[in-house]
């Protein structure tokens, strides 16, 4: 398992910030960083320059998300998302880089990605499923891709958020360089909530192979608006996420399997969330791997 952070404090845009941003890096033990968000601009020289510089450096570069609607009604919209899609997946993989993600999007009136449409079921219809398999299919069409998966997170407004359901998808994709981005935390419903063992080890069950990236998060339940209950996010350790099964899944994947942690405030949030993943893992036997300093340069860790 490799840890990293998906937020500008743990990133570079460009080739010349990744060794100042060794320094940080190594005091939290992360060795797996985004792709550049201006990866969309990037040229094939500048992709392969920073990919062969992140690997001097002994990382690796696990993801980088394009945060459109596919599923969007507009038309001339939806085909420009699908082409950048392919251009980016064509950029990632001149950069070595590990997957590009997506969600699968929404028909909400705002045109939001991730908001649930208020009075039509249609993103959890067969219907749906069918679309979004041709777009997926259309994304891939005609790329050799050799180091990039183009994979697609769980979220709750689509079909595509349940272990059961997303196999399902994958299996009807049927494409050698499709996954998921395992984000556990967008899987969990109020049913699951306090059987979140159950819920990893089906998760793994049935995804590990298609798993390319991971999102680390904790999931608390409280009192909303109304009273009614709600979810929010919250650092690990402090919501209902079984992490001990849940590292102990991970470290069963390949070695180098990119792990992040996202959308917390601060510097110190992060700080505790590395280090309880650490101690999580040492304490089930296992470990991340730690970036390995090149000759002349040192690794500074706490």
């Amino acid at each position: 398992m490799r840890l990293g952070s998906n937020h500008t404090l743990f990133r570079a845009e460009h080739t010349a910030e990744l060794e100042p941003l060794c320094e940080k890096l190594d005091v939290y033990g992360l060795s797996t960083i985004n792709a550049p968000a201006r990866i969309g601009e990037m040229t094939a020289d500048e992709c392969a320059e920073f990919g062969e510089k992140a690997c001097a450096l002994g990382l690796t570069i696990g993801e980088v998300g394009y945060w459109e609607n596919l599923m969007t009604n507009d038309d001339d919209a939806r085909k420009h998302h699908i082409a950048t899609v392919k251009q980016w997946l064509i950029n990632a993989d001149e950069m070595h880089c590990g997957s590009v993600i997506t969600l699968v999007g929404g028909t909400h009136p705002s045109g939001r990605p991730a908001h649930p449409h208020p009075d039509d079921p249609y993103m959890f219809s067969a219907v749906a499923k069918s679309a979004f398999r041709d777009i997926v299919l259309r994304i891939l069409d005609s790329l050799e891709l050799r180091h990039t998966h183009y994979i697609i997170e769980p979220w709750h407004n689509t079909f595509f958020y349940q272990p059961e359901s997303i196999h399902e998808f994958i299996v009807s994709v049927d494409h050698p360089r499709f996954g998921v981005h395992l984000d556990q935390m967008n899987m969990v419903t109020q049913a699951s909530y306090y059987a979140t063992t159950d819920l990893i080890n089906r998760t793994f069950d049935l995804l590990a192979d298609h798993a390319f990236s991971i999102h680390l998060k904790d999931i608390l339940m409280t009192r909303g608006p109304g009273d009614f209950f709600s979810m929010k996010e919250v650092r690990i350790g402090e919501g209902s996420m079984d992490y001990p099964t849940f590292i102990k899944r991970l470290a069963a994947l390949p070695p180098d399997i990119p792990c992040y942690c996202e959308h917390l405030d601060s510097e110190g949030d992060y700080a505790i969330n590395f280090a309880r993943l650490h101690h999580t893992a040492r304490e089930s036997g296992n470990s991340f791997i730690k970036r390995k300093a090149p000759p002349g340069q040192t690794s500074k860790e706490q």
